[in-house]
């Protein structure tokens, strides 16, 4: 009876340290390129459109170390609604070095898309993935600035549970 006692303890300490080790924080900056389209509507207009790129954890431990990278695609609906634009996207990104992939959520109403020196801050949902990081979910703070009418630069903040 003891050793099954202390089988059990020895079980639930792995089984922490785990769950711990699945819980942080980490920081990225993306680079992605994109196409869009744009039509009018009864209520503004709609853009739609997809954006690939690279990434790189610029600070990170735990799943997502500093220099790991993956390679992300998303696609984007912004609308113009009431003179306001709000901007939607989901992605898809691969940590090779996981194996794994990573689903997100992207909103955001400040700024524009599309548009040369412009940008703006929105928040990511982590909404689960594949492999490793099946089950995550998670908040991040980005920030996204256009270079060109296509090419962005994105910084995240993200803190993530799994």
């Amino acid at each position: 009876m003891k050793t099954i006692i202390k089988l059990i303890g020895a079980l639930s300490l792995i089984s922490s340290a785990s769950i711990m080790a699945a819980e942080g924080n980490y920081e990225t900056i993306a680079m992605g390129d994109g196409v869009f389209s744009t039509i009018d509507t009864a209520n503004g207009s709609l853009m739609m459109g997809n954006v690939s790129g690279t990434a790189v954890i610029t600070n990170g431990a735990g799943l997502f170390k500093t220099d790991m990278t993956n390679e992300w695609t998303c696609l984007i609906q912004a609308t113009d609604q009431d003179g306001v634009k709000v901007i939607q996207a989901n992605c898809t990104a691969y940590f090779p070095e996981l194996k794994s992939s990573l689903f997100t959520e992207l909103k955001r109403k400040t700024g524009n898309i599309g548009s040369e020196n412009d940008g703006g801050d929105g928040l990511v949902q982590l909404t689960g993935g594949t492999g490793q990081l099946e089950g995550i979910s998670g908040t991040c703070e980005y920030s996204i600035q256009y270079i060109g009418v296509t090419k962005s630069v994105t910084k995240q903040v993200c803190s993530y549970s799994n």
